[in-house]
């Protein structure tokens, strides 16, 4: 493999996965109302309370996998979050014929296996782990 893309390959994926999770945080936090209010759609009780805790997650989890610090740990609590918020909010529409909701599925089981990969094998050279 080529040396500059076995070392700095990683490091782009990791930006580039986290980039998603990031913006979704931000937004979350920047509207923190209406995805309360979407959670609460769902019947998940303390809406508000999820809505912060989801966006803190989110956003603490792209700066952790984009430096590369805990990089597995975390990947792997990315996916067990993506596969709850997939199901809960994605599945049943997406297979009830709702081509929007099935986009959303399939892109967060891509990034689920992008996270996979991480978590498998580790945050690459250009990290703070660096295994």
């Amino acid at each position: 493999m080529n040396g500059a893309l076995a070392t700095l390959g990683p490091l782009l994926g990791r930006v580039l996965l986290s980039a998603v999770f990031f913006y979704s945080g931000w937004n979350k936090f920047a509207a923190v109302g209406r995805t309360a209010s979407s959670i609460a759609g769902r019947g998940i009780p303390q809406a508000t309370a999820t809505a912060y805790a989801s966006a803190a997650f989110e956003l603490a989890a792209s700066i952790l996998v984009a430096l590369g610090l805990r990089a597995r740990l975390c990947s792997a609590a990315v996916i067990l979050y993506l596969a709850l918020v997939t199901y809960l909010f994605h599945w049943h529409p997406a297979l009830h014929g709702d081509h929007a909701q099935m986009v959303q599925l399939l892109k967060n089981a891509g990034l689920a296996g992008g996270f996979l990969l991480l978590a498998t094998y580790g945050p690459g050279p250009v990290s703070i782990d660096r295994r």
